[in-house]
């Protein structure tokens, strides 16, 4: 009978523990999430395609009509909207190669090319380049910092908060795979790096700016 006191008391008491785990990761969730919830929202009213904002018409028209002459490549980072697309270094979803130059570390992941970008996955890429990720399940949002920088996505919206300031990417981030995929050069760009694309050897190197 002892026992049995004994071992339900401790069940309970690691009951306590997970939901104590688990409510403090919510509670970080849920601040995360109302803390752009005024700007992101819960509709479609994100896409930059539509609009950027509606009491700055002034400032969405000069992103128009200065982004008609610009063409975004798949390694380039703009911070601007309706640019046209350029073209891939392959068409089919497949696993390629990372190279860090500054590590000189290689990675293999899968990678997505669609409508003109190359989709990877944010979190293990921004890993991969040295920031600091964190995913927040519940508001689905991805955030990296690194250095000064200071990148936050939200799944299923064509926007970023790059340093508490709301700018364009040039596609919708997208949950697959356990992680959020992100157009390559916004990753890459975002925190610092240049991008190459070896044909021979099918590698994609990260190179950083200031270096």
């Amino acid at each position: 009978m002892k026992k049995l006191l004994i071992m339900m008391m401790s069940v309970f008491f690691l009951l306590n523990i997970v939901h104590f785990t688990v409510k403090a990761d919510d509670d970080h969730d849920h601040k995360k999430y109302k803390y752009y919830k005024g700007d992101w929202g819960d509709d479609d009213d994100d896409d930059y395609d539509d609009d950027y904002d509606e009491d700055n018409e002034h400032y969405n028209n000069e992103r128009t009509d200065n982004s008609k002459s610009i063409t975004s490549q798949w390694y380039l980072w703009t911070r601007m909207a309706g640019t046209a697309k350029g073209e891939l270094p392959f068409s089919e979803p497949q696993n390629m190669t990372f190279q860090n130059n500054s590590s000189k570390k290689q990675l293999s992941l899968y990678c997505i090319p669609m409508n003109g970008e190359l989709f990877i996955p944010g979190k293990s890429v921004g890993e991969f380049l040295g920031a600091k990720a964190s995913f927040y399940s519940a508001s689905r949002i991805l955030e990296l910092n690194m250095n000064d920088t200071e990148l936050i996505f939200r799944v299923d919206t064509n926007v970023s908060y790059e340093n508490k300031i709301k700018t364009p990417i040039p596609a919708r981030a997208m949950f697959f795979n356990e992680d959020v995929y992100l157009p390559i050069s916004v990753v890459a760009n975002g925190l610092g790096f240049s991008i190459k694309w070896d044909t021979e050897q099918q590698v994609i190197y990260f190179q950083e700016m200031n270096n």
